[in-house]
């Protein structure tokens, strides 16, 4: 597994009330979301972006099931118009898992790209790119951690080219393994300035595809559009199709499985022309609950051709929460996704 977990923040408005008129924030599909953090127009016409607003509220924290000794994040990103009173926005960064020692990008006081490893609660400046990010445009920044006594590396890009290339580096510092990573903000810090971020990934560098940057990538939100050909959930109201209740954005329309084993599949909306279509993965993002008390749990599901693939066990909790399995290569040979295969696969559900 290389491709780790994506983003694009289509499916989710963070302001959006649950039963207590409170915001729902990321319902799960981060570890921690900024209370004042609000849906915006993306960087498509077609899509939304998260706004993380300057202050208290910090940013976007997302921590993987498992530590890893590299990790390579991106995200595009967009500063909001601000005085430059050397403030500086802090755009992407990993920390590992003893919350010890973080590394770090920012924009300097004239644009240029900043690498700051943040250690011990100090923030010290490691590097400073040549190229720059102009102000009021979105840019594409990704980061690469690899963890090391002595051999650690670390890179970053802006817009799909290197601005930022360290070898040999001594990148634990004497902490842990890498886990988290996160946007606008550290953890548990306030946030310097307001910023929007779109089309989000996390990736790693094992594995022989999704090893190295992504560059700058799409994240689609595609919901399904007919039910496929394993039907047996239970659709809640009765008469309704099962792709009908699970894509209204309609809590009381819904499906349900009695007993563990039962699958159902679902056509999904094909993919947007894209000039040179190239899919690195695809991410099955399901809003669900358990109904009992007891362990509940789900797997996601592919049909593609004669094959199907399930992924490893979800645990549910009592609350609709965002859970997510993602499916890096194609089950039917085991190859990377095509936008052909996509668009005549099917997705869905199996309980378990």
């Amino acid at each position: 597994m290389a491709l780790l977990f994506i983003d694009g923040f289509d499916h989710y408005d963070p302001q959006a009330l649950d039963d207590f008129g409170q915001p729902w924030l990321a319902r799960g599909k981060a570890a921690y979301l900024s209370p004042q953090a609000t849906r915006v127009q993306g960087r498509r016409p077609s899509s939304f972006a998260l706004r993380l607003p300057e202050g208290s509220g910090g940013g976007y924290v997302k921590n993987l099931e498992s530590t890893k000794t590299s990790l390579i994040i991106g995200a595009s990103i967009r500063v909001v118009p601000y005085e430059n009173t050397y403030t500086e926005p802090l755009l992407l960064g990993v920390r590992d898992a003893n919350a010890q020692v973080a590394h770090l990008v920012k924009i300097g006081e004239d644009g240029r790209l900043k690498l700051y490893r943040w250690q011990y609660g100090n923030e010290n400046l490691i590097s400073t790119s040549v190229a720059t990010a102009p102000a009021r445009g979105w840019h594409y920044i990704e980061l690469q951690v690899t963890q090391g006594s002595s051999n650690g590396v670390l890179s970053v890009r802006i817009n799909g080219v290197l601005a930022i290339q360290m070898n040999a580096q001594n990148t634990i510092q004497g902490g842990g393994q890498l886990l988290t990573a996160f946007l606008g903000a550290i953890p548990g810090q306030s946030c310097p300035l307001t910023l929007d971020v779109d089309d989000f990934y996390i990736a790693d560098t094992t594995g022989t595809i999704n090893n190295t940057f992504l560059g700058d990538v799409r994240v689609d939100a595609l919901k399904a559009q007919a039910d496929g050909s394993l039907n047996q959930w239970t659709v809640t109201p009765s008469g309704t199709a099962a792709w009908e209740a699970v894509s209204d954005e309609d809590e009381t329309t819904n499906i349900t499985a009695p007993s563990a084993g039962l699958r159902q599949s679902f056509d999904v909306a094909p993919l947007p022309v894209m000039a040179t279509p190239a899919v690195f993965g695809v991410q099955l993002t399901m809003l669900a609950r358990k109904t009992d008390a007891g362990l509940g749990k789900l797997k996601g599901l592919v049909v593609s051709g004669a094959q199907t693939a399930v992924s490893p066990e979800v645990i549910l909790q009592e609350q609709q929460a965002w859970q997510c399995a993602l499916f890096e290569r194609n089950p039917n040979g085991n190859v990377q996704w095509t936008e052909a295969a996509f668009n005549v696969a099917e997705f869905g559900v199996e309980s378990a």
